[in-house]
């Protein structure tokens, strides 16, 4: 897993595919946080709602770079199909930390920066802890849902751009669809329940772990099911 690892880091980051995220996340942070003070759960919440769509794509990108001739070869040098589109999503979920530790860590580094006012109130421990695993989560199902579009998958990749817009799209806008439109709450489940648990701190002045946690556990059940059932269709869907 570790050799696996490396060389699809190394792959990946030759590209230079991830620099482009990277900057519109800091930008983002950099724009977001150009104001003060804010409350911390719906700053925190805003900035994991755009690391999702951050995340979309580059779990599409990052599909979009693999050189069938070259999983082939690794592949047959493996000799384990499930290993190998394991570490592949691996790297995005290393990906989706390390974006997710820059989300959570700028504004802390703003708040010592403007001696603690940043905020509307003071920063807490366990706002930190639980604003870090929101922005995984989210990074989590954004990478997940982009890597689904993989080519093999999806082979109009036109319509898969599309699907992947639709897609992200109705994840986060789907509770505000339903408002108008209430026929569309029966299909809305199949969407990736972002606005679920974004709504779920709507109005909040702390985390509450209680409210959360339905609309996290299903989260978590959603990026599961992309991600097993990816590899599952990868594994089926010969060269």
């Amino acid at each position: 897993m570790k050799n696996l690892l490396i060389y699809h880091f190394k792959t990946y980051l030759k590209s230079y595919k991830l620099l482009l995220p990277f900057l519109v996340y800091l930008i983002y942070l950099f724009a977001a946080y150009g104001i003060m003070p804010f409350a911390i759960v719906s700053s925190f919440s805003e900035s994991a709602g755009v690391l999702f769509f951050i995340m979309t794509f580059v779990g599409f990108s990052y599909a979009e770079l693999e050189n069938p001739v070259t999983e082939q070869l690794v592949l047959l040098r493996v000799n384990n199909d499930t290993l190998y589109y394991l570490s592949r999503l691996t790297v995005l979920l290393i990906i989706g930390v390390v974006m997710s530790i820059l989300g959570i860590l700028y504004p802390l580094i703003d708040n010592l920066v403007n001696q603690g006012h940043l905020f509307t109130r003071s920063l807490q421990f366990q706002d930190v802890i639980i604003g870090f695993a929101l922005h995984c989560l989210m990074a989590f199902l954004g990478a997940m849902t982009g890597s689904f579009c993989h080519p093999r998958i999806i082979k109009n990749r036109k319509m898969a751009v599309l699907f992947l817009f639709f897609v992200a799209v109705m994840g986060i806008s789907k509770g505000a669809l339903a408002d108008h439109f209430s026929q569309t709450r029966f299909i809305a489940w199949v969407f990736p329940p972002v606005f679920d648990i974004l709504a779920s701190l709507t109005g909040m002045d702390f985390f509450s772990i209680p409210v959360m946690l339905l609309p996290v556990a299903f989260g978590l059940a959603y990026g599961l099911v992309l991600m097993i059932g990816q590899i599952e269709l990868l594994k089926r869907s010969k060269f």
